[in-house]
């Protein structure tokens, strides 16, 4: 059977989303097909490793820590790492170029397009500037001077860090009330230096996101878009993504003409693509009457059984043990 090792956790601000991506996924995978083990990676990069013969809770897996580098060399015995983690150092190609140099096959983009697709600026003006797609009017600040932008800017307003994921430190702005709390909780996730973009706020939109699967011969699964309609928030925020009944996620997505579901798949496609991931990616975009805005693009994206991409492809017949042994099977 071929030996997996599933990594998750890491120094990132999404360590409990990766954590629960792995629970999923540890309750799902096919134990007939696989050996499993899971390397929970700490917050302090000291890294626990257990063999598991069938689902666990991830909160209950104990073992001798060791390094991190201890452990990348043990996931040299591995056939395949499965990775689940999110965000800083997980998603960002930091993994994954100790893993690439280290000459161990892995899920998901190479280190090159996990930079780019992280770095929103960047991948945004890529995508928009190549492809027929608009993004919003976008400032890219320092965070130390960010104050001072918000407070000459054209309110309403969004902003949220150039390289992190979850909607983690994302906001609406429409007034400087509350301004100070706002920096303060920046100032726990990032340092002077990191870059925020400060986006025009679009409203009354129609939030759709759509993944795509590829397969090791270079062919393509398209999949269909899923509408989000956010309960507990202003918009698709850390709550509302990881809540019990934060949203609702349609599928299809009415809320758009089926003529623009279908270019949404397109453009997922054609933006994994571009920026070069691998196996498979989400996409997410903001569609306002015809035009469509592009966000950002997700080399990592939540893989819990009900996270979006698992709802998508259960949408075309590819239930959530399926999908993990189709990354598997296709690294």
């Amino acid at each position: 059977m071929k030996k997996v090792i599933i990594i998750c956790g890491g120094p990132s601000s999404e360590y409990e989303v990766s954590l629960s991506s792995t629970q999923s996924i540890i309750e799902n995978i096919d134990y007939e097909k696989y050996d499993v083990s899971v390397c929970i990676i700490g917050r302090d990069r000291n890294c626990i490793i257990k063999e598991i013969k069938e689902a666990a809770n991830i909160s209950e897996i104990f073992s001798i820590k060791i390094p991190f580098f201890e452990a990348l060399e043990k996931f040299k015995e591995y056939d395949v790492a499965l990775l689940g983690t999110h965000g800083q150092f997980g998603e960002d190609g930091v993994l994954q170029t100790y893993l690439e140099d280290s000459g161990i096959k892995y899920t998901g983009s190479d280190s090159y397009s996990s930079r780019l697709a992280m770095d929103k600026y960047r991948s945004s003006l890529l995508v928009t500037n190549t492809l027929d797609i608009s993004m919003p009017k976008t400032e890219l600040v320092k965070l130390k001077y960010l104050k001072s932008e918000i407070e000459k800017a054209q309110l309403p307003i969004f902003i949220k860090p150039n390289r992190s994921g979850s909607s983690v430190c994302s906001y609406i702005i429409k007034d400087l009330s509350n301004i100070d709390d706002i920096l303060k909780d920046f100032d726990k996730e990032h340092i002077d230096e990191d870059r925020i973009l400060i986006q025009e706020l679009i409203e009354d939109y129609v939030e759709v996101s759509c993944g795509c699967l590829e397969k090791k011969n270079g062919f393509f699964i398209e999949l269909p878009p899923i509408e989000i309609i956010p309960q507990v928030g202003e918009f698709f925020d850390y709550k509302s993504k990881y809540e019990k009944r934060g949203s609702i996620e349609r599928i299809p997505a009415i809320g758009i003409p089926k003529e623009l579901r279908e270019r949404i798949s397109e453009l997922a496609l054609d933006i994994h693509q571009l920026i070069g991931c691998k196996l498979y990616s989400r996409s997410d975009f903001l569609i306002k009457e015809e035009e469509i805005y592009y966000l950002e693009t997700n080399t990592l994206p939540g893989m819990t059984a009900t996270s979006l991409i698992p709802q998508e492809t259960e949408a075309i017949g590819i239930n959530y043990t399926e999908l993990i042994s189709f990354y598997i099977d296709n690294t």
